[in-house]
């Protein structure tokens, strides 16, 4: 197999392909607003074949990926929010609660593929 290049390797993260190939889906549905199966991944890469399913519950480890992602969008929303348009406080809590559930689909998926990256590469 040819060598991958970091610039393939960013827009194989971006659009959610396998870390072997850079070709096969991580997840069945591309819509990553379809919530009823937001996180059904398949077993396998369905071009490649690499197993996508490490183990029982390795996409756990993903939470520890997610924490720092939702956290700096907290943060800067706040900070934002309430330094630079000069809103209540509560007002910015609400915004960045809002934020944060309207970006939760992406955060939650991007999570997973940026841990299978870090920690199941080949």
């Amino acid at each position: 197999m040819a060598p991958v290049s970091a610039s393939s390797t960013a827009a194989a993260i971006l659009h959610c392909k396998c870390p072997r190939c850079h070709q096969g889906d991580l997840f069945i549905h591309h819509s990553h607003y379809h919530l009823s199966g937001l996180l059904d991944m398949p077993d396998t890469c369905p071009v490649c074949g690499r197993d996508i399913q490490i183990e029982p519950g390795f996409y756990l480890g993903a939470m520890w990926v997610s924490y720092p992602i939702v956290m700096l969008l907290l943060i800067v929303s706040l900070l934002v929010s309430y330094l630079v348009f000069r809103l209540d406080l509560l007002l910015s809590f609400g915004i960045a609660a809002g934020l944060l559930l309207a970006v939760l689909p992406l955060i939650l998926r991007y999570s997973r593929v940026l841990f299978l990256y870090l920690f199941a590469r080949d």
